[in-house]
Parts: structure tokens; sequence; C-alpha cells
């Protein structure tokens, strides 16, 4: 009677367990977008701020539009350049092309930014392979974007 019982016990106690779901975890990696931006000269422009922006991949010409979100950087100088991580989360699940931008200050309404570096393209202007990131991304990947500091240089 008494291995029936610590069978009947241990069985319970499996069945409790496994029956509990894992409780839901609100900054699950894929929630958050985060990445570098490696401004690759040191020619900072004046009169507004650094950022990175989030532009919707089912528009067209969507460096041309407002971004869906933009938030700014606070540049860190590393040697003869400027590497700055950044991290975003609250955005809504969709399609995106990352870039770096530069806006001016103070914020002008429906500004479209100054585009200065997109992921998957960098600093080419002749190149149209953007990489398209599809949000929340649960593989926790970082998102690395090469990119100028000269407005001048502007890929929009």
């Amino acid at each position: 009677m008494k291995k029936l019982s610590f069978y009947i016990l241990s069985v319970l106690i499996l069945l409790y367990l496994f029956s509990c779901g894992n409780p839901l975890d609100f900054n699950r990696p894929g929630d958050k977008l985060n990445g570098y931006v490696t401004h690759i000269n040191m020619n900072l422009i004046t009169g507004g701020y650094y950022s990175i922006s989030v532009f919707s991949a089912d528009s067209t010409n969507p460096f041309l539009r407002i971004p869906v979100r933009t938030d700014s950087l606070n540049l860190k100088r590393r040697d003869n350049l400027y590497e700055t991580f950044f991290g975003m989360n609250g955005i809504n699940a969709g399609r995106y092309y990352l870039a770096a931008t530069w806006s001016h200050y103070p914020k002008i309404p429906d500004e479209v930014p100054v585009v200065l570096g997109i992921l998957g393209c960098d600093t080419s202007c002749t190149c149209t392979s953007y990489q398209i990131l599809t949000y929340p991304d649960y593989d926790d990947l970082s998102r690395n974007i090469i990119s100028w500091t000269d407005t001048t240089k502007r890929l929009n």
C-alpha cells in the first residue's frame, strides 16, 4: 500500500509540474530591436541629432516617408569613428527597414530624416537590396549598420 501511495503521489506531482505553462516573458529576446551604428567618418553636423529610424517595408519609396519610429543616438567615440549601441522595443509587428538617420533639432513635425546608412546596404547610394526585418524576430540577432556622419552624403 505504501508503494502504491508513493507511486500515485509521484504521478500527481509530475502531472502538476508538466501542466504548468511557462510564464509569459514580456522582455523576450525578439521583442527588442538592437545593434550598433558605426559612423565611419568624424564630420559631426550641428543643428540636429543622429538617430536610428524604422521605416515600413510595405510602402513605396519608404525612405522618403515619415518613419514608423525614430530614436535618438548618443554617439560614442571609439578610436577614429563613432560606434553607438541602440535598442528599441514596443514596435508593432510588421516588416521594416532599419536606417541610421539625422534629424533637425528642434524637431520639425512630419520631418523625413536624412538617411545616412541602411541595414543591408550601409553607405552605398546605388544599393537597392535593403535587408527587410520582420518584427518581432525571435532569433535575437544584433543589427549593425555602417553610416556616414556627414549629411551631404545622404542616401535619400
